[in-house]
């Protein structure tokens, strides 16, 4: 009978030091993930702080995009430099909040029109894009317009917001792209975008008007406090991955591919400095 019981003991015993190393082998597991892999990548997440002053322009941080032949149109959800000779707008910028993203939507359809202050001729039209083969491919997203009014959503419909975009590239790839930048500034709860085409020196017409972009560049400065990250990218409209990280580039190549002066408040060590990063896109865009 003692035997028994000192057998039961020890089989007790192995199965306890058994179930500890098994714990032991865990706990070094989870203390490597989290050492070499989970804390790195959350502390490549810091925002870098910059406490920089704005314009006093909701939709522009840190001054007008500088660039020739652009007339300005300001809106209730966003602002566009628009090229009255190209029919397309070269940027638009605008303020992103997340409560703007959680809004209410006003708009049950898009009704795209020109701006009604401008003349037909320095303006596309509906009829340059139909059966044309290319979308009316949005600059300042629809999605992204509400939260405020039904009049912010129907702005975003004039063609001082629209490009030619193929098919593919605005309903996969740009859609992919708007969407991460979504997330991302429901993440860090605002942001600012500016965004545009950009063409080479190659003129291809739709319709013969209106100047086919051969892609499409996107800043994204996020923000959360006095914190600001900035993140860019260039696509051509052959562009198809779905990952985002391909196309990440910095603000001075932006710049250096458009022509556009960006941020050209800020002081010139500044500028240099904040425009020349090339961060890691934080973690949460997919």
């Amino acid at each position: 009978m003692d035997e028994d019981i000192c057998k039961n003991s020890n089989g007790i015993k192995l199965r306890v030091k058994k179930k500890f190393k098994i714990f032991l082998f865990l706990l070094m597991i989870f203390l490597l993930w989290y050492s070499f892999i989970y804390k790195p990548r959350r502390e490549k997440q810091k925002l870098p702080e910059m406490v920089i002053s704005g314009t006093g322009q909701t939709h522009i941080l840190w001054g007008y995009p500088i660039c020739e032949n652009d007339k300005i149109f300001e809106y209730e959800g966003f602002v566009s430099g628009y090229d009255t000779v190209k029919l397309n707008p070269l940027w638009v910028s605008y303020n992103l909040k997340k409560e703007y993203l959680k809004g209410q939507k006003f708009l049950k359809e898009r009704k795209f029109a020109p701006d009604p202050t401008m003349d037909k001729e320095y303006t596309a039209l509906d009829n340059d894009f139909k059966k044309s083969g290319y979308d009316r491919g949005h600059l300042a997203r629809l999605a992204d317009m509400k939260g405020r009014s039904k009049q912010c959503e129907l702005q975003s419909c004039y063609f001082t917001n629209i490009s030619p975009q193929k098919q593919n590239f605005n309903r996969d790839t740009w859609n992919n792209l708007e969407r991460a930048a979504d997330e991302l500034t429901l993440r860090y709860n605002e942001s600012w975008i500016v965004t545009g085409p950009y063409f080479d020196d190659d003129i291809k017409l739709m319709k013969v008007r209106v100047e086919i972009p051969d892609g499409f560049y996107k800043i994204v400065i996020l923000k959360k406090g006095n914190n600001f990250y900035p993140l860019a990218f260039v696509l051509d409209q052959e562009a198809a991955s779905s990952n985002i990280e391909e196309y990440s580039v910095t603000i001075d190549s932006v710049e250096s591919l458009t022509g556009i002066d960006f941020f050209s408040e800020l002081s010139d060590s500044l500028e240099n400095s904040f425009e020349s990063k090339l961060l890691p896109i934080p973690y949460g865009w997919k």
